[in-house]
């Protein structure tokens, strides 16, 4: 596992804005998407239907919180740039 930073750039551009559960702390990154939720990698937060749940926890999308500049995060997935679980 491993602890990020939401940067100012990131989070300035709906097509890269993290958003955290506020049940479970798991992080939507439109970049990777949810597809066994069925959203596609590159949606915005923003275009995923109303009804979509975690896929961590089942927590509805409105218990979903934007990420401030600066704030930490844990992310256990694939790393975009060398490929390697954290």
């Amino acid at each position: 596992m491993k602890t990020l930073i939401a940067t100012e750039e990131t989070q300035a551009d709906p097509a890269t804005e993290l958003w955290v559960c506020e049940v479970c702390e798991d992080v939507y990154d439109p970049r990777l998407g949810d597809p066994e939720g069925g959203i596609s990698p590159g949606t915005a937060f923003q275009d995923i239907p109303d009804d979509w749940v975690c896929p961590v926890c089942g927590a509805r999308k409105k218990e979903f919180r934007k990420l401030s500049p600066g704030e930490e995060y844990q992310y256990v997935g694939e790393d975009l740039v060398t490929g390697e679980l954290g």
